[in-house]
């Protein structure tokens, strides 16, 4: 769209002020006569209101002359281009006009080249200095969005896990002081409950930043979670819970307590301490600053879950109600003792391997990768929900036997034989045993048994040191390692079996003394 700037033509004289308005093809030179004065004091007064980009006058005029209404005008207007109309003893007015920055001055009587010639010049100065204005606006929004991914980098810094330096310590609390004054300051977490794509996470801060306009703050994306730092503001929770009711339950909402800059030495991964802070809370929860927890460590009150009691009722009963009530029980005391996430899912994960554990070879499933399943969860609801399913699984696996096909039982026995091997693997018995493609015995053996073929050797092999210490009392745990396959690795052999049992192998020894 062509931009067409507005012309006001001033003169007490009628017949030239008509005559200019009739001669020029304001058309053709991206030009819009929009107003006509008969002295400065009306010329004014049209400014004022219209705020034209041209005004073209002459200078002798009755109550303001030219030289005044330049003066007044270029006070509140200084982009206003000026073209003056003078007579030769006139001449004087126009060098006096050239201080308020007039650079154009006709003298009369003047035709229309002159006047057409006086206006391309002005065009083409404005012209020059939008561009160069814009030109600056752009430099200074690259320069601005350079400060905001700087900034997000060092909110970045400060709340996830990533490296803090001293040098970021110091570059955060300048930042602080100069974004927010050195104000409190406050985080709100926004975190994803569900598999959403980018795009959709950055659509989420955008409609965020629309939240918080007229607010200091700075967005970011980490992971899945959007995290705004912004200016401590009591407006804060009340702009929220406006937005709140349109959003689904997809995302659960922590705000943080205030912050104050001497804050800045961070000792911990203040998001992941954040975010814990929706445990105790179902999926979609808002958790307000005055409802931040602080979680204790002590389980002096606590009373362990009863595995036996748990095997039970799954063994006796037609439905997993009891044990699973049995779990939310626990939930619920660790709830009331505030107990922390950490810890609690800790003991929940000891509870599943023992549970495991007793019931051996009950169920075949990928321990190790339920394990950091469970390490990850948000709320304690989803373990309730796993516990459910995980019951409702034992008591199918129990009350359903396991057939298998040729190949995997081959697979099965090879396995039994080969526990000692080192060099047991897919790909071994594949070469040497079964000569069949490794690929293929990979995906039968998951479909069939339910877990990943190494995560199967693994369990078998922790699972056979368990029987082989409850039957030879002085082994020691490098012949355990050797005799299963572990070579001379020890201390990796004893990771794997504490990670899936909950234990070491020499407290186990310990406990059969």
């Amino acid at each position: 769209m062509i931009v067409m700037y507005k012309v006001l033509l001033v003169d007490d004289e009628r017949m030239i002020l008509d005559g200019i308005s009739v001669i020029i093809d304001w058309e053709s030179h991206q030009t819009r006569l929009v107003g006509k004065a008969m002295n400065g004091l009306e010329a004014l007064a049209f400014i004022e209101r219209n705020q034209p980009d041209i005004v073209i006058t002459d200078i002798t005029m009755p109550g303001l002359d030219g030289i005044g209404l330049v003066a007044k005008a270029s006070e509140k207007y200084p982009s206003i281009k000026w073209v003056f109309l003078s007579g030769y003893n006139e001449f004087e007015y126009a060098r006096q006009a050239m201080r308020f920055g007039v650079r154009h001055y006709l003298l009369k009587p003047c035709n229309e080249d002159q006047i057409s010639e006086a206006l391309t010049e002005i065009i083409q100065e404005k012209r020059e200095e939008e561009e160069a204005m814009e030109y600056l606006e752009s430099i200074q929004q690259d320069a601005s969005k350079l400060h905001d991914y700087e900034y997000e980098d060092i909110v970045k810094r400060y709340i996830g896990d990533g490296p803090f330096s001293e040098d970021i310590q110091q570059r955060f609390i300048n930042m602080v002081n100069s974004k927010f004054n050195g104000s409190d300051f406050q985080f709100l977490i926004f975190h994803c409950e569900s598999n959403l794509d980018y795009p959709i996470i950055e659509q989420q801060l955008s409609e965020l930043e629309v939240v918080c306009k007229g607010m200091t703050y700075i967005g970011t994306i980490i992971d899945s979670n959007i995290v705004i730092m912004l200016e401590k503001d009591e407006r804060l929770l009340q702009s929220i819970n406006t937005y709140l009711r349109r959003v689904t339950d997809s995302w659960s909402i922590v705000l943080s307590r205030p912050y104050q800059v001497k804050d800045a030495v961070k000792s911990k991964s203040i998001l992941n301490d954040l975010i814990l802070q929706l445990f105790y809370h179902p999926k979609g929860a808002v958790v307000s600053a005055n409802e931040i927890t602080d979680y204790q460590t002590g389980t002096e009150r606590i009373t362990p879950l009863d595995v036996d009691q748990v095997i039970v009722h799954l063994k006796k009963q037609s439905s997993i109600e009891q044990p699973v009530q049995i779990v939310k029980k626990f939930g619920n005391e660790l709830k009331q003792y505030n107990i922390s996430p950490k810890i609690a899912k800790g003991y929940f994960i000891q509870f599943y391997l023992l549970l495991m554990s007793r019931l051996n070879s009950v169920m075949q499933e990928d321990r190790i990768e339920i394990i950091s399943k469970l390490e990850g969860v948000t709320h304690l609801a989803t373990l309730y929900e796993f516990f459910d399913q995980l019951f409702s699984s034992l008591r199918l696996v129990d009350s359903t036997p396991r057939k298998y096909s040729k190949v995997v039982q081959d697979l099965l026995e090879w396995i039994d034989r080969e526990i000692h091997n080192p060099e047991l693997s897919l790909q071994w018995l594949a070469n040497n045993c079964l000569y069949m493609n490794a690929d293929y015995l990979g995906k039968i053996f998951k479909k069939e048994v339910g877990q990943r073929f190494s995560s199967y050797v693994t369990n078998a092999r922790i699972n056979k040191a368990v029987e082989i210490i409850g039957l030879e009392e002085d082994i020691k745990v490098f012949e355990l390692a050797e005799r299963l396959g572990f070579g001379s690795n020890p201390q990796y052999f004893s990771q794997l079996f504490k990670r899936i049992k909950g234990f070491t192998p020499s407290e186990v020894m310990k406990s059969t003394d």
